[in-house]
């Protein structure tokens, strides 16, 4: 079994790793579990990438290269789990 960490491309495996074991250690728990995240799952991965993110803004708003990483790994988690493939039985 594949679960939904394991299926993130490596690149951003890690970060999403390191944040959600940060801030949702249970959610963590719950996606390594799972070969699929549930629509709520789903929603609070986004919440704790965003906020994250939020948290890396330069001068004028612009992302660090560390929010860049952030803002490139919510993308491929939506990439990989969006909404039409989890709501899929």
């Amino acid at each position: 079994m594949n679960s939904v960490i394991d299926t993130l491309p490596e690149e951003f495996r890690s970060i999403i790793i390191s944040l959600l074991a940060e801030r949702d250690p249970e959610l963590l728990a719950a996606l390594r579990a799972q070969e699929k995240p549930t629509m709520d799952q789903q929603e609070s991965v986004i919440d704790v990438l965003a906020d994250a993110f939020s948290e890396h803004l330069g001068p004028g708003q612009e992302p660090t290269s560390q929010g860049v990483l952030i803002d490139n790994a919510l993308g491929a988690f939506l990439t990989k789990w969006p909404a039409e493939v989890i709501l899929e039985e």
